[in-house]
This record gives structure tokens, sequence and C-alpha cells, in this order.
């Protein structure tokens, strides 16, 4: 172990006990998150960097906390507007007003105070990747937006690999009657972290539809919140391979509008000591009764031998036939990812 290593809860300070209490919430429990505090990393500091990288292929940025390499063709893109908030004039701007102790992601912005914002502005014919990453004994955070304007269809590709800590808040703006579709892979080796908070903003008439393939590592606290505007349509799929470790979804919707769809349909492989929890919280306005929350979980102990991957491509096979990307361009990174993520034990 590094010398250089800081003790999480001495470097919180005066934030420890909120974030403390926080960790024993409802919505918390189980996933071990009280345990972080006393953990020991290497932090970045709040120097930024944004480097456009000419060896990188495609429409991709890579997310290292506050390192940001961007592919030149995705920074030249005419429709992708890419600034960071340390080029914001506006002096009275604060980046930890956004911080929230009830949501411990949200301690990012008390880390990572430069936050990326990716703004499209116009058709874009390939999926967009976002790779975050966290080296050996490290722990990352990083604050990223990404805007998508009004009647605008875009593809993304989230890829999180964590060697140790990672935390990261996407901030995802939907302007009314654009679409995303968002594919996420977490690629975690065994012993690590991974805390990642998406705050979804679906307003009038926009359609979200995320695919998360899931990998457990030592722990993996995947939280979302979508505030569903008027005749907003959300989906959510998963495939959880447990890897027999952790892995923890959270879906917390707060609609605005009495009209307004979601869809929940999260499957979990299930072997050796794993722990896949799904913990959802619906505020005020119940979704209508065309909306389903289905969560379900497969064991492979349980199967006889010689079986295990019939009855897999049976439990999954209408997601994975979701899994695709609408774009023909750019997408062979997505196509090998998915390849790789679902070769079970």
């Amino acid at each position: 172990m590094s010398d250089n290593l800081i003790h999480i809860r001495a470097f919180l300070g005066k934030y420890y006990p909120e974030l403390n209490y926080s960790a024993i919430q409802e919505k918390y429990k189980n996933t071990g998150l009280d345990t972080f505090f006393e953990q020991r990393f290497f932090i970045q500091g709040n120097k930024a960097q944004m480097i456009v990288d000419a060896s990188l292929r495609g429409l991709i940025a890579i997310i290292s906390g506050n390192e940001v390499q961007v592919s030149q063709e995705l920074y030249d893109h005419p429709n992708i507007i890419i600034t960071n908030s340390l080029e914001n004039k506006d002096q009275n701007s604060n980046p930890r007003s956004l911080y929230n102790p009830d949501i411990f992601s949200t301690v990012a912005y008390l880390i990572c105070q430069n936050h990326t914002m990716f703004r499209v502005v116009g058709g874009v014919d390939e999926p967009i990747y976002l790779k975050y990453k966290a080296d050996y004994e490290t722990f990352y955070n990083s604050v990223v937006v990404v805007e998508i304007d009004t009647g605008i269809e875009v593809e993304i590709v989230e890829e999180i690999e964590s060697y140790s800590a990672l935390n990261v808040v996407t901030n995802y703006i939907l302007q009314p009657s654009s679409s995303l579709n968002l594919r996420t892979f977490y690629q975690n080796h065994i012993s690590a972290l991974s805390y990642f908070y998406r705050n979804i903003i679906a307003q009038d008439n926009a359609s979200y539809v995320h695919i998360l393939f899931g990998k457990g590592s030592s722990n993996v606290i995947d939280e979302n919140k979508i505030h569903a505007h008027h005749q907003s349509k959300s989906e959510f799929l998963g495939i959880i391979n447990s890897d027999g470790k952790k892995f923890h979804s959270i879906l917390f919707v707060h609609p605005t509008s009495e009209i307004y769809s979601i869809n929940v349909d999260y499957r979990d492989i299930l072997y050796g000591k794993a722990n896949i929890t799904f913990f959802p919280v619906i505020l005020e306005q119940q979704p209508s009764n065309s909306s389903i929350i289905s969560v379900s979980s497969m064991t492979l102990e349980e199967i006889p031998d010689g079986q295990a991957d019939i009855e897999i491509k049976k439990y999954l096979s209408d997601i994975i036939e979701r899994a695709t990307l609408d774009r023909t361009v750019g997408v062979e990174r997505f196509y090998n990812n998915k390849s790789k993520f679902l070769h079970f034990p």
C-alpha cells in the first residue's frame, strides 16, 4: 500500500457525519456503503484538465476523475458542444450547492468541482462513448452533464471500469421531444468499488431507454433518479451478472405530471456469494396501469449440469435482442463489449 493514501473519513471532514448518517438510509441497507469511510485511497486534487487526443478513434471521451481525454472527432463534431465549468464566467455559481447528503454519489460535487458538459444540438450518426475509469488505489470523482436539444435522438454507451474506487454523477437533460438510448457496461475488477448516480430530467414527450449490463464487484451501487415530465416515457432494462459479488440498483421516480410511463425489467444471474438488490421509490403520482416494474433472478447452482447456457439464453433472450444500436457506424466497440459481457461462467 502506498504511503500517500488518504483516509476518506478524515478527508471529508465536516461532511463526514451527514454522509455517514445518509449511508444507513433504507435504500442503502445491506449495500455495505458505511464501511467505505474507513478506507484509504489516493484522491485527485481539484486541478482539472481536458486533453484532445488525436489517437482516440470515434466519438469517445475517457473520464478519469478530473482528467478528461476527448477524441478529435468528438471535439470537432459540429453538433456536439463540449465545455467545462471552469470556463463559466458566472462567479456566483457554486458547484457544492448541488451536493445532497441523501444521495451518496453527490460527494463528487465536493471533490470534483469542474463539470464536463456535452450539449447535443443536432443529429449525430454514431454512438457517443463515455468511458469512466479509476486506477489502482485511487478514489476518482467525476461530474458530467449531457444535454440533448429539443427533438434530437442520441445513442450513448457508458463504459465503467474501476480498478479501485470510482464515483460518478451524470446529469442527463432531455429537452422536450428528445430521445436518449443509453447502454451501460460495468467492467469492474473483483476488488473494485463503483458508485454511479444518473440524474435524468425527461421533459415533456421525451423518451429515455436504458439497457444496463451490470457486473458485480466488491461493491457497486448504481443509483438512478428520473424526473418524469408530461407524457415522458422511460424504460429501464437490466442484466446483472453477479460474478459472485455485489451489485445494488436504486431507482427513484419523481413525477412532475399525472401522465407519464415507466417500465422496468431487471434480471439477475446469481451464483456464489452474490448479493444483488433492487430498491425502487416512486413519489406522489403513480405511473399508468400499463407501466410495469419487474425484477427477477436465476440461480446458476439450481440449474442441472450442462444446462446453464441454454437456460441463461432463454431467460435473457428478449433483453439481449433489444440491446442493439440503431446506428451502423462506430458500433463495433459496443458489440464487442456486449459479446464479452454475455460470457457467463
